[in-house]
């Protein structure tokens, strides 16, 4: 489910935490082509200042051995650019107890293993 500014459930609990916390951030940033070349990404969320580039996983979208290759090359080709890529992954935000810690690791390049 989406909302109506086009961001997905996770997105919006991601968007509604760095604004509460006052984190300035990009979203939706289009790498290297985006989705329209081999290699290209939309990033969720980045942070430009850091360049740290936080992806959100649902796991519907981001499992499975395609996907996941399809993510590793995106990552690869992020990181070769200067940016750490932090995947946060839904179950890890869509728990309350969880939130706090994922996003705060999130913000200093650190992901929830």
């Amino acid at each position: 489910m989406t909302t109506q500014i086009g961001l997905s459930d996770l997105e919006v609990i991601v968007y509604n935490w760095l604004t509460k916390h006052q984190i300035m951030f990009s979203f939706q940033s289009s790498f290297s082509g985006g989705r329209f070349e081999l290699g290209g990404s939309v990033v969720d969320f980045t942070l430009d200042d850091m360049l740290i580039a936080i992806r959100v996983q649902g796991e519907y979208f981001h499992k499975g051995v395609e996907k996941t290759g399809t993510d590793a090359v995106q990552r690869e080709i992020l990181e070769s650019q200067g940016w750490t890529v932090v995947d946060v992954w839904g179950e890890d935000i869509l728990d309350p107890s969880r939130l706090e810690e994922t996003m705060q690791k999130a913000i200093i390049g650190e992901e929830v293993l």
